[in-house]
């Protein structure tokens, strides 16, 4: 008899995990609480993803880019520049030989073709709309039951990837660290007068980070980071005021704006479970870490909980373990929550860095910019860890199946 993992949690992350475990020996049951027709599911919305050159690689090893590589806008340069000031920076992708330094995709695109893919697949057991109400370890520790309205199925894994403020990893006492931003994200998609060869944009302004990330040749995402009354505030606006005020904090470098569409606002905040497993239960992408979008990392950060995850359940198939055992899960949460706390804390530190204007922060940052201009290599480094290319990556993140091999 197989082992049983079941996912709870079918947006992006659970999906994709899902995806990634389908060729392993392994019966899978995925529950997704939302119906496919409504229109509140995370993985359908208008937002956009910039997804590292990593998760391309991911995505290739689940066999789903080519669904939507036709839709993933390239980033062949970042321009980082702090707004009223004279500190930039440029990060290219030649300075580590990829085709692209990162893909912006509509959440949408890629949400439709995961769930087209489970939907498809005879190895996956996918249940939509299922309700996962709890998880009860088995008094022997040989399984996990999840209750779904009455029934009980019995698993040797279950992976919580239901979200931020998970319900069940909260029942399971997962404890979680959580810090408010007193901020929201404005996004949506705007149209300036001239194109945009490929290149992304940080800027950083005293209110916070406004990010441009190309979609085809005249239009990007927008992420601006606003307080909240603000960030609501501009959502009231014509759109010649939007347009004015945007072009007001942003300035002339791209061009002139000249449309928008699909604005909205969603709060900011940062959380991390102490610790992502639990018994025979493990947290994975926003159900175990929420970071900050001014540096790309939330989903990407997920991909990478996915690529460890089915390696570690790869290995340990191989070596005939119990999937579930305290071994496997201890050895995937130290892996994974090192790299997330280096994330969070990076995040946060650009974040106050950038966001404070106090005259010696202000002018050591340009210093530091300028600086980073200067020294090719000091790109090199950072754009390596950016795009999930630094250290020792698991199959997965390189394009290749979990599976046996190197």
């Amino acid at each position: 008899m197989r082992p049983r993992v079941t996912i709870v949690g079918g947006g992006l992350a659970g999906a994709s995990l899902a995806c990634a475990l389908e060729t392993l020996d392994l019966d899978i049951t995925v529950l997704e609480a939302t119906p496919l027709e409504q229109n509140d599911q995370p993985s359908f919305d208008e937002r956009t993803i910039a997804l590292t050159f990593s998760s391309r690689c991911v995505l290739e090893g689940i066999a789903i880019w080519p669904e939507i590589a036709m839709e993933a806008g390239p980033i062949h340069r970042i321009h980082i520049s702090n707004r009223g000031h004279a500190g930039f920076t440029r990060l290219d992708r030649d300075l580590i030989g990829t085709d692209a330094l990162g893909y912006v995709v509509p959440t949408r695109i890629l949400g439709q073709a995961l769930t087209e893919r489970l939907r498809q697949s005879a190895r996956i057991d996918y249940r939509c709309p299922a309700q996962a109400n709890r998880t009860d370890p088995d008094p022997n520790g040989a399984v996990i039951q999840v209750d779904v309205s009455g029934e009980k199925i019995a698993s040797s894994l279950v992976v919580l990837a239901d979200g931020g403020r998970s319900p069940l990893a909260q029942l399971a006492g997962l404890k979680v660290q959580e810090k408010q931003y007193s901020q929201e994200a404005l996004v949506g998609i705007v149209g300036v007068d001239r194109d945009h060869d490929a290149t992304a944009y940080e800027r950083f302004t005293r209110h916070g980070p406004l990010a441009l990330l190309p979609l085809d040749p005249r239009r990007f995402a927008l992420a601006w980071t606003l307080p909240q009354a603000q960030a609501r505030e501009m959502l009231t606006l014509s759109e010649e005021a939007f347009l004015e005020a945007l072009q007001e904090t942003f300035g002339d470098r791209v061009g002139f704006f000249d449309r928008c569409d699909r604005l909205q606002t969603y709060p900011l905040r940062r959380a991390e479970l102490e610790n992502a497993v639990g018994e025979r239960l493990v947290a994975l992408g926003n159900a175990a870490h929420i970071v900050h979008p001014v540096a790309g990392q939330g989903f990407n950060l997920g991909l990478r909980d996915v690529a460890h995850l089915a390696e570690e359940l790869s290995r340990g198939l191989g070596e005939e373990q119990d999937i579930g055992s305290p071994e496997i899960l201890d050895r995937y949460a130290q892996s994974r929550q090192r790299q997330a706390k280096r994330v969070l804390r990076f995040t946060d530190g650009l974040l106050q860095i950038f966001a404070n204007e106090y005259a010696g922060l202000s002018m050591g940052r340009n210093i530091a910019l300028n600086l980073l201009e200067a020294i090719p290599p000091a790109k090199r480094v950072l754009l390596k860890r950016t795009a999930g290319l630094s250290g020792t990556l698991p199959r997965l993140a390189r394009g290749l199946p979990p599976g046996t091999g190197l």
